[in-house]
């Protein structure tokens, strides 16, 4: 059952992979404020699938070698520790944002997103208002982005089960485990491609929101894993040169459509093969050592700071953009937006030092113990929930009050 040791090593940070997370985010965050500069700028929500997919299996089979398990109450236990806080938090300050700034007749409809977030099923609240065509068009909430979050949640949910699932074949039937989960993995990964492809000709909305459509670009992460644990000759065999070759290429692969790309109902489709195969392509290349290499580049201190702060941004960034505009009363100009970009970075450093960092590293009485901890959340989560069931009401008899005066 042992694996040979992974090549490159996934115990240590990655410079390249943090590198991968400050594009994403980057992309992500461009498209939100320039979209003329980044009209694909969604796309590096798909370097951010590929990227979990690989580190989430790398994990995991690091502990296969280690113990012969899954501990799934441990796994999830890590996942909230590193996810749940800092969502949270977000979550919470949208709630009172939105009753502070937001009209009274967009609470239903931000309080039913900040619900779906909360649980992590904003993806298919999407999907199914795509299907309305009262809605069809998607109005932006503040929360709106909270969709990749949960379709990662429930890819985390799953993925493990897979893994199991081939320890459990491997008692009954013996073989080689890792025969038996390229078996698994690949054959799960495939029909979720396949079932992409066949789903953007008849419905691009369904094809972009739906977990079953998506989970093949966290595969393809988790199989280069498993490829990286199984044949780690595959990672050596390459020379220098064609590394850095593959980590150019991988690069240009993701970051000119973005720029470039705009057919939004061809998206994902195959025109979603580009950004992650130029992920796969830069997590295997490496740092390569050679002069002109992507390594000037990727070890460059504000990229790795933009990595690491990537979950933050990522989370705080759209409700800044969102609400700013509320309270001006004016779209947000070019100068203001750059303003606000500022903001989130400071925003996103602080989350991430006194929230992510402080439940990961388990500091403080909070965060020190499992069941404190979800004590916390639990509470926050029904706060979140209270007041997504109280406040639409209180939003509706305002607007029939007003309504009823204004007829008077």
């Amino acid at each position: 059952m042992a694996f040979p040791p992974a090549a490159p090593t996934p115990t240590t940070v990655r410079p390249e992979i943090q590198a991968l997370r400050a594009v994403a985010v980057g992309a992500v965050v461009l498209h939100h404020g320039w979209p003329a500069i980044a009209p694909a700028g969604y796309m590096g929500v798909d370097v951010f699938f590929v990227v979990s997919g690989y580190l989430i299996t790398a994990l995991l089979l690091r502990e296969v070698d280690r113990t012969g398990r899954i501990s799934l109450r441990e796994f999830y236990v890590r996942r909230a520790r590193r996810i749940l806080p800092a969502a949270m938090a977000v979550l919470l300050a949208v709630s009172a944002a939105t009753l502070a700034f937001a009209p009274y007749r967009d609470w239903a409809a931000y309080f039913r997103e900040i619900v779906a977030s909360t649980f992590y099923v904003e993806n298919w609240r999407l999907a199914v208002d795509s299907q309305l065509p009262a809605s069809a068009d998607l109005e932006s909430t503040p929360v709106q982005h909270f969709w990749s979050l949960s379709v990662e949640e429930q890819f985390y949910l799953a993925w493990p089960l897979l893994i199991l699932l081939a320890l459990w074949i491997l008692r009954r039937r013996g073989h080689s485990l890792q025969r038996i989960l390229w078996v698994v993995l690949g054959a799960v990964t495939s029909a979720s491609f396949a079932w992409s492809l066949v789903l953007i000709g008849s419905d691009h909305n369904l094809a972009y929101f739906s977990t079953v459509a998506r989970a093949w670009e966290f595969g393809v992460g988790g199989l280069l894993a498993l490829l990286a644990s199984s044949a780690p000759r595959f990672f050596a065999a390459s020379g220098q040169g064609v590394r850095a070759a593959a980590s150019w290429a991988g690069l240009a692969l993701i970051v000119v459509p973005i720029a470039t790309f705009q057919d939004t109902e061809a998206f994902p489709g195959v025109w979603v093969l580009l950004p992650v195969v130029g992920t796969l392509a830069i997590i295997w290349a490496g740092l390569p050592a050679t002069r002109w290499s992507t390594a000037g580049v990727v070890g460059l201190r504000p990229v790795q700071w933009m990595g690491d702060v990537s979950y933050s941004l990522y989370l705080w960034h759209w409700p800044i953009f969102m609400f700013v505009p509320m309270i001006t009363g004016v779209p947000s100009p070019p100068l203001l937006m750059v303003a606000l970009v500022g903001v989130s970075l400071v925003v996103a450093a602080l989350s991430k030092q006194f929230i992510e960092d402080h439940f990961r590293r388990r500091r403080g009485p909070v965060g020190s113990h499992p069941r404190v901890l979800a004590g916390a959340l639990a509470f926050t989560l029904a706060g979140v929930v209270a007041l997504g069931s109280v406040a639409p009401g209180i939003a509706a008899d305002e607007l029939a009050c007003r309504s009823q005066n204004h007829r008077d």
